[in-house]
């Protein structure tokens, strides 16, 4: 609730800056009112109470004591049973809230709820600044929660630092080790290791964030730390009300742990925040201000989506204990690290904008993961890596044990360098897409490269995606030439998409990306340039190498060879890449091509037949 009480007041906050003589009511619970003290965009506070909802009278009486009020404006940010009826009888000239099924008659505007976000502020946050919409605001808008502390209240807070004895000379961390529920709480022995690491790290200060009846799991967590973390942890450093603890937080250099109603406090108080969501919370909503230096998170998604995706929200909510055993420390310690590094080490690391348009032009873009497999592409991977620049966030590089200059090369440039063992084509591309840290991804081969055109084309759709993924051309290079018939081109390859939305399918070494049922594919402008072969003799090997790889697979799927099939298959492979794709007009390369395409096919079926006869 704190979490949407501190979103929702931004609300108030543009409103205030819109109308600032206007009376400007919030309605909340009661139990949150501590997050909102200071605010000056508020006047008067709605308070709804457990009697509202144990007695159906008190709360009939609540809704029409807002009607005497003759509300100009009501914004429905909750949009549930309660909230309804309030607006049914505010009697309010304008009524806003979201679009949803079976409510949209008691609204003078429905706003539909965007999917996916446009900036790192966060989808929730998107959405609640949408419901201002309709009343097209001449202000510049304000984006960022915040929470107010007195001086009086940080002189209470010295107080008991030095009642504890506290060495304010360190660094302090708050450590959010319980959720408010258990399956929002990251394993307790994980959380442990996770505090082991941090103490590690940095002498500092931990600070326990836990309420007075989670203290038995609080011990838990505390018994589960090393004897050396232990030294530093100040266990029943609480605050004696919600107002303490805010202020005690506010005297911390950081915060690490459950995503929750602390993590959302200490972004208010612009403090930099790690955060591990639950495997049932969706963490494009929560995720605000995500930049991985001053806010980075983890999810479960992020290190095994398999295990994630396809589950309904329901199935996640009751398997999330289960799943939250997957989600181990030692996954994102790199991450925390970074995170770690880059907030003790930055005498003052930069605040926050708090202004929508500054926010939207730093961050207007969806951050993009490239990936690449590799096996000895010293002669392409430079001109690969060249054209992701500027366009990939990150790009990640996984290699087969490479016995060339691949990795030194690879070396030059930012690339997260992994080695992997090649199991096939296919395996690799989707477990390369594992390795992604953002959820678009743009997937690449070592020996292909971004034609300028497409380079353009893929900038636009970063700041405007609206498919699960999309679709170029690659322009094939063989011998120094480009090819454009022989059925090389257009090669309509789907290498732009969103993570989850398919997979790498195909029978090896031929493999392509396929969406989903239902999903929504585009197009992009450009080539992807793609270099086959450097000469007739790479052709050569190749044909016997990918042959025996597809040979291999067909019998894997249990795909027969017959005479019959040895016989026409390579010659109707000739006749449709010569005649009928027009190879011809490639003159002799194109023969060539269109012969070692007849030779890889008879290959193909030659061999399986002998896999079929060795075996039988």
């Amino acid at each position: 609730m704190i979490g949407d009480v501190l979103v929702s007041s931004l609300l108030c906050n543009n409103l205030r800056k819109a109308y600032p003589n206007a009376q400007i009511d919030y309605m909340v619970y009661k139990s949150t009112l501590p997050v909102l003290k200071g605010n000056t965009s508020i006047d008067n506070y709605i308070l709804f109470e457990k009697k509202h909802r144990k007695s159906k009278l008190k709360f009939f009486k609540l809704i029409f004591d807002i009607r005497k009020e003759k509300y100009d404006l009501v914004i429905d940010a909750y949009s549930k049973l309660e909230s309804w009826l309030t607006v049914l009888f505010s009697n309010a000239t304008t009524k806003i809230s979201y679009k949803k099924l079976g409510r949209t008659f008691l609204y003078t505007y429905n706003i539909p709820l965007c999917e996916e976000p446009k900036s790192n502020i966060g989808l929730v946050i998107e959405r609640r600044l949408s419901l201002l919409s309709p009343l097209n605001l001449d202000t510049r808008t304000e984006v960022v929660p915040s929470l107010l502390v007195t001086e009086e209240e940080r002189k209470i807070v010295t107080k008991i630092f030095n009642d504890f004895k506290l060495d304010t000379t360190k660094k302090t961390v708050m450590v959010s080790i319980v959720g408010s529920r258990f399956n929002k709480t990251y394993p307790l022995n994980y959380m442990a290791r996770v505090i082991d690491l941090i103490s590690s790290k940095v002498d500092a200060n931990i600070l326990f964030n836990y309420i007075p009846k989670q203290r038995e799991l609080a011990k838990k967590v505390y018994n589960y730390c090393s004897e050396e973390t232990k030294k530093n942890i100040y266990f029943d450093l609480l605050g004696k009300d919600l107002r303490e603890f805010i202020t005690i937080m506010d005297a911390c250099d950081f915060i690490v742990g459950n995503d929750g109603g602390a993590i959302n406090m200490s972004k208010a108080l612009k403090k930099p925040s790690f955060t591990i969501f639950s495997p049932w919370i969706e963490k494009r909503f929560w995720s605000t201000f995500e930049d991985g230096k001053l806010h980075s998170s983890v999810h479960l998604l992020d290190y095994q989506p398999q295990l994630i995706e396809g589950r309904k929200k329901k199935q996640l909510k009751n398997q999330s204990i289960e799943l939250y055993q997957h989600l181990k420390p030692s996954y994102f310690k790199s991450k925390l690290l970074k995170f770690i590094d880059f907030n003790l080490n930055e005498e003052k690391p930069p605040s926050i904008p708090t202004d929508f348009e500054e926010v939207y032009a730093m961050h207007k873009e969806f951050p993009l993961s490239a990936v690449i497999i590799t096996y000895n592409e010293e002669e392409h991977i430079e001109k690969c890596l060249m054209s992701l620049v500027g366009v990939a966030d990150e790009i990640i590089v996984v290699d087969s044990f490479s016995t060339d200059k691949t990795e030194q090369i690879c070396s030059k440039y930012n690339v997260n360098f992994i080695k992997h063992k090649f199991q096939g084509y296919i395996e690799q591309k989707n477990y390369a897409i594992q390795q992604a840290k953002y959820n678009y991804i743009l997937s690449l081969d070592g020996d292909e490269a971004l034609s300028e055109k497409l380079k353009k084309s893929i900038l636009d759709i970063k700041i405007h995606w609206d498919h699960d993924g999309y679709y170029s051309n690659r322009l094939n290079n063989y011998c120094g030439t480009w090819i454009k018939h022989s059925g090389w081109y257009p090669d309509k390859k789907i290498r732009l998409f969103k993570k989850g939305s398919g997979e790498w399918k195909g029978i090896n070494p031929h493999d392509s990306y396929t969406l989903k049922k239902g999903k929504k594919i585009g197009k992009l402008e450009g080539d992807i340039h793609h270099w086959i072969h450097k000469d007739y003799q790479e052709l050569i090997d190749k044909v016997e190498n990918f042959s025996t790889i597809a040979s291999n697979a067909y019998y894997q799927l249990g795909i027969k060879s017959t005479y019959f099939k040895i016989l026409l298959r390579p010659t109707w492979a000739f006749f449709y890449s010569y005649i009928l794709r027009f190879g011809i007009l490639n003159g002799k390369i194109g023969y060539r091509i269109c012969k070692q395409k007849f030779r890889i096919t008879l290959l193909k079926y030659q061999k399986l037949y002998r896999l079929w006869h060795q075996n039988s």
